[in-house]
């Protein structure tokens, strides 16, 4: 035992705030395409199928070659036309739904994480997540139908009145891969 001479401080002790430590992850997924909306296939179908149309109407106004400048004028007006009709559905889905494109296209790359802080959405090309909910405002989770392969559908369920929620209370997980390791992680 050491006796310090007085007027000396004492050595200050290094304390480790909760905060600091290291979050221990209990779930990571990245479920891909699986994490595509229910009807992203039918809509794609749909979109598909205007291509399709679309095709056929230019090939309609360009076939056969024109050959007057009479006609060059009449299949430039017509392409410009529909370009332009197709321009302006687009422009007005994405201002009437701006975020839903977006999300779509990104929702193969997200990766979900459960730690024993919070749940993050993240993706590989940023640092920052793209949301994250505190294990504290997390009650619990719902575990739904789950095929052999262990891919299936969850539910975390928030607190009373938490913003992220839906009108249920919850959010939802289709297709997410061992889904039911994320569930247990939720309620440990």
């Amino acid at each position: 035992m050491e006796i310090l001479p007085p007027g000396h401080a004492l050595p200050a002790l290094r304390v480790i705030r909760p905060e600091r430590m290291a979050e221990r992850t209990a779930y990571e997924a990245r479920p891909g395409l699986r994490a595509l909306p229910s009807g992203t296939l039918a809509v794609g179908t749909f979109a598909g199928l205007q291509v399709w149309t679309l095709t056929i109407l230019l090939w309609a106004i360009w076939w056969p070659h024109p050959i007057s400048t009479g006609d060059y004028l009449f299949s430039i007006g017509a392409s410009a036309l529909l370009g332009g009709l197709v321009i302006g559905v687009v422009l007005l889905l994405l201002r009437r739904y701006p975020g839903f494109l977006l999300a779509v296209l990104r929702a193969p790359f997200v990766r979900l994480t459960v730690t024993d802080r919070r749940i993050l959405w993240s993706l590989p090309w940023s640092r920052r997540p793209l949301m994250e909910i505190g294990l504290e405002r997390v009650m619990g989770g719902i575990l739904g139908q789950v095929d052999p392969r262990g891919y299936g559908n969850a539910a975390v369920v928030l607190v009373p009145g938490d913003p992220s929620a839906d009108i249920d209370g919850n959010i939802h997980f289709d297709r997410l891969p061992d889904v039911q390791t994320f569930v247990a992680a939720l309620r440990g």
